[in-house]
């Protein structure tokens, strides 16, 4: 990750307020500029790395997990993972499976972005139509 990459984020994204945003019907496509909302977290989670994203999707508690990544610094002192809502440009996308979260399913994804010239992860997420156990 290339130095002042939060800032540099920070700058070109828009925070989300709260509130439940709509979803696709996929993931968004690779070459495709997207605006990233999310129907779970405050914003979307990016993060420096694909791993971090599935740790997140796949944790028991996807809120505690988030929190433990946003609290850690990368190498140059910036968050982790940060919950934000750029456009970026769809580099990959891969399939996570399930996240559960407040007694709901939603489908996951891990996608590669570029914002600016910076590469990050965001976690994509699609409520689904399965009633979480």
């Amino acid at each position: 990750m290339r130095q002042g990459w939060f800032w540099s984020v920070a700058l070109a994204a828009t925070v989300m307020i709260g509130g439940s945003q709509g979803t696709l019907a996929a993931p968004p496509a690779a070459g495709e500029m997207h605006d990233f909302t999310d129907p779970v977290f405050r914003g979307t989670i990016f993060c420096d790395t694909l791993d971090a994203v599935e740790a997140i999707a796949k944790a028991d508690a996807p809120d505690d997990m988030y929190a433990a990544y946003y609290l850690t610094a990368n190498q140059i002192g910036e968050p982790f993972c940060m919950a934000i809502a750029p456009k970026a440009l769809v580099v990959a996308v891969t399939p996570i499976g399930v996240m559960s979260k407040n007694g709901h399913d939603y489908d996951a994804w891990g996608v590669e972005t570029r914002v600016g010239d910076t590469t990050v992860y965001a976690l994509y997420l699609e409520r689904s139509d399965r009633i979480a156990a």
